[in-house]
């Protein structure tokens, strides 16, 4: 490109406040986003459900697990179900948050999910902690930003016995003809033993499925520099919950770790500190960067309006609407005397303004949705008012400004 067009389009975009779209830079990208995953966070989410103990389905720990998880996803701000199930002469709960879509008109479901419950006598930090602390992150990020589709953050228990607890969830979605657009299933993502190991990671599908694991390989090449990973494709296996999708006729794959923890698999040192931290960040930042690729973020502006009041000022005197002068009389009020027209300057640059509100002591009076934003107050009496504009883009951002004044008027 010219250099000379470069310059002036630089100009162009300080003087209007319009970010230049150069590669992945804005916060709101998905590179942007899943760097919000760290490791500091997955060694958080690991460590407290390793520390929960050895979770055999049905035990004291399994249901203190899923208390912290379903805490987890309430104060996220998210919907939470907690869906007993009954098979094979088992019985628990799973864990369900439910991120709403903002696309009414969308029926389509993503779940990331992964089990939360261990064999007896493991901590299972890697099987399978690991998975659900990828599921935690997923949640604690994704919960920040809006859909078009409904996203479900999922834990189940009963893998261990044979994928009990989400054999029974996949049952019920088939029974209601729920809409379960794709799956992405977390099991054991945590260890390495090589550098081959920390450069790949495993993706097991189906031939129904593999369109996932195509857009899972999409944003691995996009994002490298974020996840760092190689998608190796191993083919079907039925060896985790994404199994019980599949029998009812769902697309799902499952993410797995390159190298297989065969030294700690279903033992006492199943621990975090035989874990690579750094790489199951990277997973699930795979994970994560493959979600919002599904799941198609909402348009990226997450950016409050510019508002500015023109008139009345702070400070200053007004007379039959005409600003005079500064006065010291009322610090951080305006004194009119007289009607005054207020004014003000909305500018949104991404998705543009949708209405202005104007509010004294509290009550709305008037709402503009055309520039410029102004409201005429013509009411009589001496008193003191709170003037409050608020404004609104078309993604529901907002701003407000407040404005104290006295006002003698006939």
């Amino acid at each position: 490109m010219n250099s000379k067009l470069i310059a002036s389009l630089l100009s162009v975009s300080l003087l209007f406040s319009i970010p230049l779209a150069v590669g992945d830079s804005s916060p709101h990208s998905t590179g942007s986003i899943v760097d919000n995953i760290t490791e500091a966070m997955l060694k958080e989410y690991i460590q407290t459900i390793q520390d929960f103990g050895p979770r055999l389905t049905g035990s004291v720990a399994t249901q203190e697990t899923a208390a912290y998880i379903a805490s987890q996803f309430q104060d996220l701000g998210l919907t939470v179900q907690q869906p007993s199930w009954s098979y094979h002469d088992q019985e628990d709960i799973n864990i369900e948050g439910v991120h709403q879509g903002v696309n009414h008109s969308s029926d389509s479901i993503f779940i990331v999910c992964a089990h939360h419950d261990s064999v007896s006598g493991s901590p299972g930090a890697d099987d399978n902690g690991s998975g659900t602390a990828a599921v935690l992150a997923a949640a604690t990020v994704l919960s920040r930003y809006q859909f078009e589709h409904t996203i479900r953050f999922v834990t189940f228990s009963g893998e261990e016995q044979g994928l009990l607890g989400s054999h029974i969830y996949a049952q019920e979605a088939e029974e209601k003809d729920e809409t379960l657009t794709a799956v992405l299933n977390a099991d054991m993502i945590a260890y390495t033993e090589t550098s081959e190991g920390k450069d790949n990671v495993k993706i097991y599908d189906n031939a129904a499925s593999n369109w996932i694991t195509d857009r899972a390989e999409n944003v691995s090449h996009t994002y490298h520099s974020e996840i760092g990973l190689n998608i190796v494709r191993p083919g079907a296996s039925s060896g985790s919950d994404h199994a019980s999708f599949w029998e009812y006729g769902y697309d799902a794959i499952f993410f797995h770790e390159y190298e297989f923890n065969q030294p700690n698999y279903h033992s006492p040192s199943d621990t975090i500190d035989t874990l690579d931290i750094d790489y199951a960040t990277r997973v699930t930042r795979l994970i994560v960067g493959t979600l919002i690729d599904l799941a198609d973020i909402v348009s990226e502006d997450f950016t409050d309006p510019v508002l500015s009041v023109i008139k009345p000022r702070e400070g200053y005197l007004y007379l039959g609407n005409r600003e005079l002068f500064p006065v010291s009389l009322i610090p951080g009020r305006a004194l009119i005397l007289g009607n005054i027209d207020i004014q003000t300057t909305v500018f949104d640059n991404q998705s543009g303004v949708k209405a202005v509100e104007f509010y004294i002591d509290g009550v709305l009076k008037h709402t503009d949705m055309e520039p410029p934003y102004t409201y005429l107050y013509a009411e009589s009496g001496f008193s003191r008012r709170t003037l409050e504009i608020k404004a609104y883009d078309n993604k529901g951002n907002t701003a407000h400004k407040d404005i104290e004044f006295l006002i003698f008027s006939l």
